[in-house]
């Protein structure tokens, strides 16, 4: 899955058709070259996702680690290193759910 099929899955997961057109209008972005997974787009969006949606934390974390999860190559899936799921435990946002 590409990485614009990712954020729109993420966004949509999260907020619907409307925050995610919106949101994806506002904050899209020239990915950094050192950041072929998208991460920095990802944190970007999660942050206004964050913004607009404030009771939704639980389910943009939810939508995060799906997002994560989908990185992982099948090896990584099936027997996840400890670095692998401290990556992914601090790719989640952090915050109180509302």
């Amino acid at each position: 899955m590409g990485l614009a099929d990712r954020m729109i899955r993420l966004l949509w997961a999260v907020g619907g058709e409307d925050v995610a057109e919106r949101v994806l209008r506002s904050h899209w972005r020239v990915l950094p070259s050192d950041d072929l997974a998208g991460r920095a787009l990802r944190g970007r969006l999660v942050g206004e996702l964050a913004r607009e949606l404030p009771g939704r934390l639980t389910a943009i974390r939810e939508a995060v680690l799906v997002d994560e999860l989908s990185l992982l190559d099948a090896t990584e899936r099936a027997a996840p290193s400890r670095a692998t799921v401290l990556a992914i435990v601090r790719a989640l946002p952090v915050g109180s759910p509302s």
